[in-house]
């Protein structure tokens, strides 16, 4: 029986390095998953499996009609948001390497994240959960504006607004709710549950990217994030590494960030805002960062963080031997 990794998500734009990460690790095929592959066949990778990457039910069926065919994971590994679940449910299905389903619940929605870090004393801007109108009215009187408004399972900064006062507050629900109209089912996620969330109002901001593993967490690097003009929170651009690289704090707090919500296996990704030295965790995610990021890491490194993150998803209890020091500075 052939042995493949199944990296789900990998057809995403800027993910392509994946599939040299996943070949350095072994004699494996990389394989991804791809909606109507027949005619969207990704030439990267080894096999395109032809399903819906955020689809069980589809993936499923492809895995077992390959097995057929003498072909079986060897690990099925989530490279974003939106397959972290399908993965953990598949791995756990073949018997293969997989994270605890609390903890994907506590990584991907927003409110559940933000009361763990509240139990365990991460600073965090203070949160509350809402999903109509009446209650959002009685929540802005809790708050000092500005507050953003944000949905509590979503990614890439969509459906994230700021409101300065009321009636900006009700705006921003509004345009925030028809943004997960449009998207919500395509990604399986909630279309009717926001926060309201008090605004650090600060344009410091840095990512972390944290390799998890069975009792090691090590920081490989600190991202410099430029974001778009307010009121949007676009990342425009990235700096790897970050002046701030070496910050203890900032180091430190990531890795208290990931033990708290349970991520023991792969790349984590952790934001972080800084205003008057004072640090802020927004969210964190079980899964690599994006954009260019990985990319940035590889040239600025020479290591590929893929690499890394699928290893923890073959086996979690091997510490990299690697020194996470940058060769270079790029923009």
């Amino acid at each position: 029986m052939k042995e493949y990794l199944l990296l789900l998500g990998a057809d995403q734009f800027l993910r392509e390095r994946s599939y040299a990460g996943g070949k350095a690790i072994g004699d494996f095929q990389i394989w991804t998953a791809i909606k109507n592959a027949k005619y969207q066949y990704n030439s990267y990778f080894d096999y395109c499996i032809n399903a819906n990457p955020l689809s069980y039910e589809e993936l499923k069926i492809e895995i077992a009609y390959h097995k057929s065919q003498g072909y079986k994971p060897k690990a099925i590994v989530p490279l974003n948001d939106w397959t972290l679940k399908v993965a953990n449910r598949l791995n756990q299905d073949y018997g293969l390497p997989y994270l605890e389903e609390q903890v994907i619940d506590a990584c991907r929605n927003k409110s559940i994240m933000k009361s763990i870090f509240n139990k365990v004393n991460i600073p965090t801007p203070r949160s509350m959960y809402f999903d109509n109108a009446l209650q959002l009215k009685q929540l802005m009187n809790e708050f000092n504006f500005p507050v953003i408004i944000k949905p509590v399972d979503f990614g890439g900064s969509g459906g994230v607004y700021l409101a300065n006062n009321k009636q900006e507050c009700m705006d921003a629900y509004t345009k925030s709710k028809q943004t997960m109209e449009i998207y919500a089912d395509d990604f399986q996620v909630s279309k009717s549950e926001f926060l309201i969330e008090a605004f650090i109002d600060s344009d410091d901001e840095v990512s972390v990217e944290v390799l998890c593993g069975h009792n090691f967490y090590e920081v490989i690097t600190v991202t410099e994030k430029y974001l778009s003009p307010r009121p949007w929170f676009t990342e425009m651009g990235h700096l790897v590494a970050s002046f701030r690289y070496k910050d203890k704090n900032i180091k430190d707090l990531a890795i208290q960030a990931c033990k708290s919500l349970g991520i023991t296996r792969g790349v984590a990704h952790v934001e972080i805002k800084i205003k008057d030295n004072n640090l802020y965790v927004i969210e964190a995610a079980a899964r690599p960062g994006g954009d260019a990021i990985m990319d940035l890491v590889e040239s600025s490194y020479d290591i590929n963080p893929y690499k890394l993150h699928i290893s923890m998803y073959i086996n979690n209890e091997v510490k990299t031997p690697h020194a996470f020091t940058p060769k270079k500075h790029l923009p």
